[in-house]
């Protein structure tokens, strides 16, 4: 078989369809817009080793697949238990 001449517009591969772009996604959320989750909430990071990173993974893991906000949400609890603060969730 001879290969076709890419710069030959007769000799072109008629035979396969237009050329349609994907269909444009929505946007992201506007920057300022929070996810209903997120809403009256804010956010602590902190930095991690990898050991610790996976470690904390793999326990997650073992506990049932909870995820890394529940988790957060628990020692932020019983840390405040701990400095006997009151309370603010149930």
């Amino acid at each position: 078989m001879a290969r076709k001449n890419l710069f030959a517009i007769d000799e072109a591969d008629t035979a396969r369809a237009e050329y349609q772009p994907p269909p444009v996604a929505a946007p992201p959320a506007a920057k300022g817009q929070q996810q209903a989750y997120r809403e009256g909430k804010r956010a602590i990071t902190f930095f991690v080793s990898e050991e610790e990173f996976s470690h904390m993974h793999v326990i997650l893991a073992r506990l049932g697949r909870k995820k890394v906000q529940a988790l957060m949400q628990e020692l932020l609890d019983d840390w405040f238990r701990r400095q006997a603060a009151p309370r603010l969730r149930e």
